[in-house]
């Protein structure tokens, strides 16, 4: 999942000459990309390595990056 979100935040920036800024993902996929990070606490260090914030949505057949403006600095907090 790590992989993919990553190969996903590279081609949102070649497509649209801009840096996503979130991905929108459901439970399961954000459960996965934790398992590949054993060694993350906490979902502020998540967000930190990937340099994204992250936003669950059960709707979220598969992760999606986007531009979007926030009102606060990160959407989840776990």
């Amino acid at each position: 999942m790590l992989s993919h979100i990553v190969t996903l935040m590279n081609s949102y920036e070649r497509n649209h000459g801009v840096r996503p800024n979130v991905v929108y993902m459901n439970e399961t996929h954000y459960g996965y990309l934790r398992e590949e990070l054993p060694f993350v606490r906490d979902h502020n260090d998540v967000i930190a390595i990937l340099g994204i914030d992250i936003a669950l949505n059960d709707e979220a057949m598969n992760p999606q990056a986007a531009t979007v403006r926030f009102a606060s600095e990160n959407i989840l907090v776990s």
